[in-house]
């Protein structure tokens, strides 16, 4: 259980990292809206009407479609990123102030599911001006898969975390992991763009299935992969007890490394 303290802990960790994310930038917070926003207008302009040939979509369609799946990939990124590298930021707290340090994690997710929500936000609003009518168990169906993604990206980051103390090149194979994993995932084109034989690539990356699964709900109010979703959401909440033992124990020696 988490004492008032701890919660304050929270709260304070949360807005510090808010403030240090955007420090010295003149446009602070809106690089939330403005970086997944020029990428949609540069993968719009570029794949628009090849995807629309291919895939069906109108251009209205299109750019829900698309940019629904930068959302979902941003959150990804963000949340696995900011959350392998959450003890390495706070190292200076962790050498001198007594704390549980599994708040170090849960603050840097939070930061992850901060601007998820208001990108998905961003969409409602695009999608609403575009005359894309969204159903309730659509939109209710998005959230429960951005739990999901959480609760699995919190799992993952007791690991990564801890890991990432030990070995600092993680920080860089991750982030060529997230890149191939960005074209692995079909974010900014149809899958039928991809040779038959090699489609198994994005038919079997769980990433790739979350954002098909969001854009069905958004733009055709289908409510499909559910059994996935709830395979996924058993599988988060043990990652999360998993990793949260292995981050108890291991939490302790990472102090001598940093």
């Amino acid at each position: 259980m988490l004492s008032k303290n701890d919660i304050d802990l929270y709260k304070q960790f949360v807005k510090t990292i808010f403030k240090m994310r955007y420090k010295g930038s003149i446009l602070g917070f809106l690089w939330v809206l403005l970086k997944p926003f020029f990428m949609f207008i540069i993968l719009f302009v570029v794949f628009s009407s090849v995807s629309g040939q291919v895939g069906n979509l109108t251009s209205k369609q299109y750019a829900v479609y698309l940019l629904s799946g930068l959302v979902i990939y941003t959150f990804f990124n963000e949340g696995i990123t900011w959350g392998m590298g959450s003890i390495m930021e706070r190292a200076n707290l962790i050498l001198k102030i007594n704390f549980k340090r599994d708040i170090v994690v849960i603050s840097a997710l939070t930061m992850a599911l901060i601007n998820f929500c208001i990108n998905l936000m961003i969409v409602g609003v695009i999608g609403t001006v575009l005359d894309i009518q969204f159903s309730v168990i659509g939109v209710s169906y998005i959230l429960l898969i951005g739990l999901v993604m959480f609760l699995g990206m919190y799992g993952i980051s007791f690991f990564t975390s801890i890991w990432m103390v030990y070995v600092r090149d993680l920080a860089h194979i991750a982030e060529l992991g997230l890149q191939l994993m960005f074209y692995a995932s079909a974010v900014f084109f149809p899958i039928e763009l991809i040779p038959e034989r090699y489609r198994f690539v994005v038919e079997y990356n769980p990433i790739a299935i979350y954002i098909q699964t969001v854009r069905e709900a958004l733009t055709h109010k289908n409510i499909i992969n559910l059994d996935f979703i709830l395979i996924s959401l058993a599988v988060a909440i043990v990652l999360v007890l998993v990793g949260r033992l292995y981050f108890k124990h291991s939490v302790k020696r990472v102090a001598e490394h940093f």
